[in-house]
Parts: C-alpha cells; structure tokens; sequence
C-alpha cells in the first residue's frame, strides 16, 4: 500500500508537471500577445463566419456582439438559429438587421444529429457557393476582433488546412467550480500544441471548402453527436492535424457557477470523448488510476493512523508531502490564469478538480444518452445519433 501510494502520487504530480510545460508558452500566447489592432493580410481568402446559436442571455449577447466586430476584409457572416421559438433567433435577427455582410437563417429542427450540426450545416449550405474558408465559432464567448484573421492566417500561409484555437475561463469570483472549471479548461488547453494528439475546438475553427468536401465532412456531421469530436479523429485517419493558434483564445467570464453546471459540462465533455474516441475514453483510465489511488490512500492511510492499525508517523509524513507536492503544482498553473486569485481560493479549486473529473468520468459508464438544451440524444459508438428525444 505505501509502495503505490508513492509511485501513483509522483506519477500524478509529474503528469501534471509535464502538462504544463508541454502547453505553457499556448496557453500564454493570448495573454501576452493581445489584439493590437488591424494588420495588412497578404492573402485573404473569401472567408464565412458560421455561428450556431440558441437561446437569449447576457453571455449569449456578448459573444455575438464580439463575433460580428471582425477586423478580417472579406468575411461574411451567418447566425443559424433552430426555429422562430428559439429565443435567440430574435436576437440575430436584430444583430444582423441593416448589414450586408451577415444574415440570420432558421435551420429547423434536427432528425438525425446534434442540433449544432444541423445549424452548421445549413450555414455551410448558405455559402458554399462564395466562401473559400469556412469558420465556426460559438456564440457563448467573447473573441477578439483578429479572430477571423488569425484563424485564416495558417491556412493562406499554406500551413494546413484546418487551424483551431480555444478558450480560457476568466473567473469573476473565487468559487471552487469557477475555478474547478477554468483549471479543467487549463488542462484542455494545455494539450492543444500537442499536434499528435490535439484536437480542434467547435468554438473556433476554420477549415477550408476543399478539405470539408472532399474529406465529406457534412457526410460526417449529418450523424455525428458534436462537430469537433467526429472531425479530429475523421481527420487524424487521413493524417490531417489542426494547426493550433495560440492567439485564436476566446474569454468565458465566469462566475456563481453552481456544482451542478460544473459536473453536467465536465460530464458532456468526457460523454464527447466516450461516443466518438472510445479508445481514448478507456485510455483515461490511467488518469482517472492517478488522480483517483492517491487521495484514496491517504484517506485510508491517516484512518489506519488514527486507529492504529497502520504505521501513524509514516502516513502523516507521507500524506504531508503529497499534499505539499500537490498544492506546489496548483500554484505552477495558477500563473497561467487570467486573474489572479489568492493562494487558498486557487488551491481549494485545484484540489477539487481531479476529484469531480473522476467522478464524472465514472458518470459516463452509465449512459449512451447525451442531455444538451432540452433534447435528448441517445448515441453509440463512433458518435452516431440513433434517436432525438424532444420534449
């Protein structure tokens, strides 16, 4: 028992350790290189903006507004709503009202795959003919106005043909899922210049036509559960990697986020993983082995301490350090956060983060049905949709 306590808790802080180095210049590079106005762009591509949007609230407003300020020349932009119930569909109705570079369309109702894919879709639909380079972007978070720009800037360079940025949780209160959240975005992100491994985000990417016809990608998303959990492994079998954009980082304020919403999200997010890269989601277990053994085992240690059935001076040393080594990382990746939050708040978060990411990973072994904006999706493996569930 003292043997593997050890090993696992020296391989979850190198883990960790290791994460960090490999993404901390990423994560950094929208932090210390922001927006600095417009700048000539050589090749500018026609370009659109696809936006899936549903739903009317502060976040949802911001994020559109930031969206249609792009600095890019030759973009054009299209906000997908579902159905005129939709609440948002009033708001990109207004947004676009008196533009003749964005319009609002109403998709309908999905039948066969997520709702966000049909919405992308039919705004790949709308401008198949004029755009050379499609963008899709999200509408919940906040961009800098050279998003568009710095999403095409690989592609016209002729770098690859998908490029991918993402985004970073700014915590507006110092609640443990605030931070638990933004640590969990940190550990995502950090993986992102991993090219081997990375995967493109939903909520910014850019792809060129030629790559999403013929690589069939519509073929792909008219199925699939998500956009960018099908297109990263659909495309990694063709030796096709996104080009990851340090600078393409879009803000997500946060704050009173409830423990619920916390779960729900980190649980879709690992549902994602389960449905469309099996092998990845069983891959986890090795993780959910490190940042599961160790808080365990102290546990047991210092109970056996207390009842003098285990040896109380080695455990207490032991779980001391551990607990130590642990807290020394939170505080390494408490320097890649947007604010700065005080020592105990940080490490109450980051303490609470892998303990809620094994639990809800143990959440997914129990369902192939994906709840997301009042529909439910009962899905199987590959992400394929077998039924939408409304109501």
């Amino acid at each position: 028992m003292k043997t593997v306590f050890v090993l696992t808790a020296l391989a979850e802080i190198a883990m960790l350790l290791a994460l960090y180095l490999a993404g901390r210049k990423h994560v950094l590079g929208g932090l210390k290189r922001p927006y600095a106005g417009p700048r000539p762009l050589e090749n500018a591509p026609r370009t659109a903006m696809i936006v899936p949007i549903t739903g009317d609230t502060p976040a949802v407003r911001a994020g559109l507004e930031s969206l249609l300020a792009q600095d890019y020349p030759n973009l054009r932009y299209v906000l997908v709503t579902r159905d005129e119930a939709d609440p948002a569909t009033a708001v990109a109705r207004a947004l676009v009202r008196g533009r003749d570079d964005a319009e609002h369309l109403l998709s309908g109702p999905s039948a066969a795959c997520g709702q966000k894919n049909h919405n992308l879709l039919a705004g790949v639909a709308a401008v198949r003919d004029w755009a050379e380079v499609y963008v899709f972007c999200d509408s919940t978070h906040v961009a800098r106005p050279d998003l568009a720009r710095l999403l095409v800037d690989p592609i016209a360079q002729g770098k690859a043909p998908i490029s991918g940025g993402f985004h970073r949780v700014v915590p507006l209160d110092a609640s443990v899922p605030t931070l638990g959240m933004l640590n969990v975005c940190l550990f995502l992100h950090s993986l992102q210049p991993i090219r081997a491994i990375t995967q493109p985000w939903g909520g910014a990417m850019a792809v060129t036509r030629q790559l999403f016809e013929e690589h069939g990608i519509a073929q792909v998303w008219e199925k699939n559960i998500v956009d960018d959990f099908s297109l990263g492994p659909h495309l990694a079998k063709r030796g096709i990697r996104s080009w990851p954009v340090a600078e393409a980082c879009l803000d997500t304020p946060l704050k009173s986020v409830p423990y619920s919403i916390w779960e729900d999200w980190l649980t879709r997010q690992l549902l994602y993983l389960k449905f469309c890269t099996p092998e990845m989601w069983i891959g986890s277990l090795a993780v959910v082995w490190m940042f599961s053994v160790p808080p365990l085992l102290a546990v047991f240690g210092l109970l056996g301490a207390v009842t003098g059935s285990a040896d109380a001076s080695w455990w207490v040393g032991a779980v001391a350090c551990y607990a130590a080594g642990f807290a020394a990382v939170g505080l390494v990746f408490r320097t890649l956060s947007p604010r700065p939050i005080g020592f105990w708040d940080w490490t109450k978060g980051f303490f609470a983060s892998p303990i809620i990411t094994v639990w809800c990973y143990l959440r997914t072994w129990t369902t192939f049905t994906m709840r997301w904006r009042g529909i439910a999706y009962k899905v199987t493996w590959g992400g394929r949709v077998v039924e939408v569930i409304r109501g």
